[in-house]
């Protein structure tokens, strides 16, 4: 009886086991892990500005065929009815009833009917417009803008996902650091407070680093919610729930292991090709465009139109009965607007966009050289990161020297813990300086790829 017993509780044990495995599995399986590549992926697709621009370029289609439909013909069709519950009043001469009448007698009579309807088809055909045919260009170079706008916003979106993202990194860092920290120095409270109880160490030595402990303690919760909150920014940046859990798979180190930096410092690149300039080029012929339309305005439009409608005048609503006649009327005929004479307005307009043109040359040659100085800039920035991220480096290797061999002159109590505390101190600022420097690196990285149309 009792083997049966075991034998169930183990099968027991083994379905909670199971199934407290399975939830943590599901529970896990629920938290996005994601790289810095995918972080930027999921960010393109999903973030509103992404999407919004998204939008802007299927509008910029829809744009292009309202623009086209205005020269396609232009068919309506309509149907009127007219109740003249009280028929107008019209004075003829009465000499048209009687000859013999005076010249200014009058004889009031009445035309038409009670009840008129119309049923009329019509339809207009553009047979030329100069603008017309430059708002057909137009409405493709909207397009082309909108489709470069989307580039730059998923260019904008990859930035600030990825200076996010080393934000992260940087407090996570930190924080690991700091609790390493806190717990060396707790370890030497305890060391110290039996020193004490010994009668080897002195009140203020428990004291001092008492303090430590708690400035690290706080520190830690202080990191945590920077941590918690830069999670949310990450999420509103990238379009997700900001109650869904999400993880990053790096560090900085696998980030700073995929860096070419010879190639970054000397890849050659056609600055025409950056997006800043090609909107700025768009935006040139977009107001070139501008310029023909005034012109085009000095150009007469012509258009075609077809009439076809019948009539049907009642004294009584009978419009349903087969054997009353409806009248017809058809017509053709052409339209030619000519413009003449505006007293100047048409020419100050054109004057107007001309400036406007003339001021978008100017924006993109300062821009080509506005980013070939942001280029040379770039570059130089990262390469000071480069040293400043090597240099510290170093830094950290020597403080964490100075620290260990301090550690063992203060158990051998040939240094106070005052003298401990400082050099503690001096290695977590290290410790805080080389991760600040390699995230100044990989900012200075990204803002590199940026120059480099490489985002």
């Amino acid at each position: 009886m009792m083997g049966v017993r075991a034998i169930l509780l183990v099968i027991v044990t083994v379905a909670l086991l199971s199934q407290g495995i399975a939830i943590a599995a599901e529970e896990k399986a629920s938290i996005l892990q994601l790289s810095l590549k995918e972080v930027q992926d999921y960010a393109v697709k999903h973030s509103t500005a992404t999407q919004n621009a998204r939008v802007d370029v299927g509008m910029a289609r829809k744009k292009i065929w309202e623009t086209t439909t205005t020269g396609l013909p232009q068919i309506r069709a309509k149907v009127s009815y007219r109740n003249n519950l009280s028929i107008a009043t019209t004075l003829i001469p009465a000499k048209f009833f009687d000859p013999d009448a005076g010249e200014d007698e009058f004889e009031p009579v009445k035309f038409g009917t009670q009840h008129n309807a119309t049923i009329e088809l019509s339809a207009d055909q553009l047979i030329f417009s100069g603008s017309y045919i430059v708002g057909l260009q137009a409405s493709r170079i909207f397009l082309q803008l909108s489709k470069e706008q989307l580039i730059k916003s998923k260019i904008d979106v990859k930035e600030a996902v990825t200076n996010t993202y080393y934000l992260i990194l940087l407090a996570e860092d930190n924080k690991k650091t700091l609790e390493s920290s806190l717990q060396n120095v707790k370890r030497t409270l305890f060391e110290t407070k039996e020193l004490h109880n010994a009668g080897f160490a002195e009140d203020t030595d428990v004291d001092q680093i008492q303090l430590s402990v708690t400035d690290l303690e706080n520190a830690v919760k202080s990191i945590d919610r920077q941590i918690e909150i830069t999670y949310k920014l990450i999420k509103f940046q990238m379009g997700v729930d900001l109650q869904k859990e999400i993880r990053l798979s790096q560090t900085l180190e696998d980030i700073l292991s995929e860096i070419d930096k010879g190639e970054l410092l000397t890849s050659e690149f056609d600055i025409t090709n950056h997006i800043d300039y090609r909107m700025l080029d768009t935006r040139e012929k977009s107001l070139r465009l501008l310029v023909k339309k005034e012109r085009a305005e000095y150009l007469p439009t012509v258009s075609a139109f077809f009439s076809h409608s019948l009539m049907a005048m009642r004294n009584s609503f009978n419009f349903f009965d087969k054997d009353e006649k409806w009248f017809p009327s058809t017509a053709v005929g052409l339209n030619i607007d000519i413009p003449i004479f505006f007293s100047g307005q048409r020419g100050a307009r054109l004057a107007q966009a001309k400036m406007d043109l003339e001021k978008a040359k100017n924006d993109k040659k300062q821009a080509l050289d506005g980013l070939q100085l942001e280029l040379l800039r770039a570059r130089s920035d990262f390469a000071t990161a480069l040293e400043e991220t090597q240099k510290t480096r170093d830094n950290v290797k020597l403080a964490k020297k100075i620290y260990d061999k301090t550690l063992v002159k203060y158990s051998n109590g040939t240094v106070s813990s005052l003298e401990l505390t400082q050099v503690h101190n001096q290695y977590l600022t290290a410790e805080s300086n080389y991760t600040k420097a390699v995230v100044e690196l990989l900012n200075a990285k990204t803002r590199l790829d940026k120059a480099l149309n490489r985002l």
